[in-house]
């Protein structure tokens, strides 16, 4: 018979110790192993111990959750349309930019809301290992790259955005400057003028193009459209209703009380013509409307030679503003006449002065100009 005694904890060292006879079968005999630990050391007060603490796997539950919303919609784009995203599908989701992801970092204050919620992923950033293990895991980091990318783009674009929108608003003002200048100078010399019961007369505008500029316009102005010359031109119709638009137009004989016709352009899509509009012979301060394409309020001032001003409505401009109903109701335009050999003049001296500083060509090295296997010879088959 093998007699066993439980094991029991000596008061003196706390070691496990048991009786086992020689004669005892190997098959009843009692594991005498014991790992000496902090547990084990510890004083016996007679209470149970308690059993280890097991925290739940987050890759696990990682692994379960839901994955944000803006995966399942362009994931569903991928399939539908058998190709890869193009980085403009992401654009729905990304309405705000920030400087960095930093912000995805922050506490959750997705509301429970799993579907949108993406915190719990977050982490992988800073570890080598993915937190997704899911069995469309690297798709789902591969489109996640490209969101990223596509933020980066976005905030670059609209810092890039900003700072053209700067520079034009500011070229606008400097052009307001001067044409305000000039009517400023327009209305002393009205007022001396009126004293001597005179007028002040006025070239002929027929045949004549002013360059258009406004801060509003420039402020509200879509940054993904064209930015080309806004302009408004003047022009006389012949017998056939053919344009007129000559610069030698308003000097033939017989066209000093014709009326003139016009059109104002802002973009391809964007403008009007009106007329016909009596030909302005002096300059006055009394504004002349007239309708653009029979249903756009237009005011124009003719004060000075080679300056005037122009009032159009908003739904004239609707298709080229950011936000229209933000926009103003009436926006104001100074004009200032298109001298074209200056603007020729100007644009040489650019060129000229960008090819003083620009680095010489490849194509023009001694080898490139004289080698038989040079660019200069290759380009002669």
């Amino acid at each position: 018979m093998c007699l066993t005694i439980a094991p029991q904890y000596s008061k003196e060292n706390a070691v496990l110790s048991t009786l086992q006879p020689d004669n005892c079968p190997s098959s009843a005999r009692l594991s005498t192993a014991f790992e000496m630990g902090s547990r084990a050391a510890a004083p016996f007060h007679g209470h149970q111990s308690q059993p280890w603490h097991v925290e739940k796997n987050r890759r696990i539950q990682n692994a379960r959750r839901p994955l944000p919303a803006w995966y399942y919609r362009v994931a569903s784009l991928e399939y539908t349309r058998g190709r890869d995203p193009y980085p403009e599908d992401f654009d729905e989701d990304l309405s705000e930019l920030e400087e960095s992801d930093d912000s995805d970092e922050k506490e959750c204050e997705c509301d429970g809301d799993a579907s949108e919620c993406e915190c719990d992923f977050e982490d992988e950033d800073k570890e080598s290992e993915r937190s997704y293990d899911g069995s469309d895991a690297d798709n789902y980091y591969e489109l996640k790259e490209t969101r990223k990318e596509r933020k980066r783009e976005l905030l670059e674009q609209r810092e890039r955005h900003e700072e053209e929108k700067k520079a034009r608003i500011e070229y606008a003002k400097e052009k307001e400057e001067e044409v305000n200048a000039a009517y400023e100078s327009f209305r002393k010399a009205r007022r001396r003028a009126k004293k001597k019961n005179k007028t002040i007369p006025l070239d002929s505008i027929a045949g004549r193009t002013f360059k258009l500029f406004s801060s509003d316009y420039a402020e509200f102005w879509n940054p993904h459209l064209l930015d080309g010359t806004k302009y408004v031109e003047f022009y006389h119709l012949d017998d056939q209703g053919g344009f007129d638009f000559s610069r030698n137009a308003g000097k033939r004989v017989g066209t000093e009380k014709r009326p003139i016709d016009g059109h104002v352009y802002f973009d391809a899509e964007n403008g009007c013509s009106f007329g016909p509009l009596p030909l302005p012979t002096m300059a006055r301060r009394k504004n002349v409307k007239i309708k653009g394409d029979g249903k756009y309020d237009l005011s124009f001032n003719f004060f000075a030679n080679g300056y005037l001003k122009l009032r159009v409505p908003r739904d004239l401009l609707k298709g080229a503003l950011v936000s229209p109903s933000t926009a103003p109701q009436i926006f104001e335009f100074v004009g200032i006449l298109r001298d074209y050999e200056k603007e020729r003049k100007e644009i040489a001296e650019a060129r000229e002065k960008t090819a003083k500083n620009r680095p010489p060509s490849p194509r023009e090295s001694y080898f490139e100009m004289n080698h038989f296997m040079g660019s200069w010879a290759q380009s002669r088959w």
